[in-house]
C-alpha cells in the first residue's frame, strides 16, 4: 500500500514508518521519514500520511519544517512512535540536531557544535475546525 504522495520511481526513500489506527473515528495514520524534498536524497523531514477512507488514499503532512541529515557520527534510533485517539495524532522521532558554527558561540556554550540527537513529539488535532494543526500539508508535485 502506498501512503506518500510523492512520484513514483522518484529515487526518494522513506523509510521507518509506524502506523496507528484511530479507534474512534478509523482513521489510520503512518508516520515515516521522507527524503522527497532532497534531489541528492541524504535529508529528511518527517511526515504523517493520513487516510480517513480506509486506506484507499492518504494525506501527507509534514511534521517538520527543516531537513536533517542521519549521518553515520550520529545514531538516530530505528524506531518512530505514532498513537491516535479521537481525532488527535501524537507522533515521536529523533532528528540529529542543526551544528552551530563556531563562530556563532561563546567559548563557554556547551551547547555549540553537535551534540547527539533530540527527540521531538508532532501533535495534529483533525477533530476540531478551529484547533491548530501542528503540521503542513504537502501537495503533489
Amino acid at each position: 500500500m502506498r501512503v506518500n504522495n510523492d512520484s513514483v520511481h522518484n529515487g526518494a526513500d522513506q523509510f521507518f514508518q509506524w502506523l496507528a489506527v484511530d479507534p474512534q473515528d478509523g482513521s489510520a495514520n503512518v508516520l515515516f521519514y521522507d527524503r522527497r524534498g532532497d534531489p541528492r536524497n541524504r535529508k529528511q523531514i518527517v511526515v504523517l500520511a493520513r487516510s480517513t477512507d480506509g486506506g484507499r488514499s492518504f494525506t501527507n503532512y509534514a511534521w517538520t519544517d527543516e531537513p536533517f541529515e542521519a549521518s553515520s557520527d550520529v545514531f538516530f534510533g530505528d524506531y518512530t512512535g505514532i498513537a491516535a485517539f479521537g481525532g488527535r495524532v501524537y507522533g515521536v522521532w529523533t532528528e540529529k540536531p542543526s551544528q552551530v558554527p563556531d563562530s556563532e558561540t561563546k567559548a563557554e556554550d556547551k551547547h555549540s557544535g553537535i551534540h547527539g540527537i533530540m527527540i521531538k513529539v508532532g501533535v495534529s488535532d483533525f477533530k476540531s475546525s478551529t484547533a491548530r494543526q501542528a503540521s503542513i500539508r504537502l501537495e503533489s508535485p
